[in-house]
């Protein structure tokens, strides 16, 4: 993944923060998906390897924060 991709969460999860929803941080994502923290933070900053269970995963919290294709 690119730093647009990881600028473009954090705007989401800033946003949401501001609105008073959920997910409003990284430790909301991995709650929700049973991830461990470390590992979500990998995933948004695309230090893993680039698989299609990666893809998946980073679709479903495109999703869950509220992003747009």
């Amino acid at each position: 993944m690119s730093y647009e991709f990881a600028d473009a969460i954090l705007i989401c999860l800033k946003r949401n923060k501001r609105m008073g929803i959920k997910p409003s941080s990284q430790t909301d994502i991995a709650n929700h998906f049973g991830l461990s923290k470390p590992y979500v933070n990998q995933l948004i900053n695309g230090r893993v390897a680039n698989s299609v269970n990666t893809k998946e995963r980073l679709n479903e919290i495109k999703r869950y924060v509220g992003m747009d294709d």
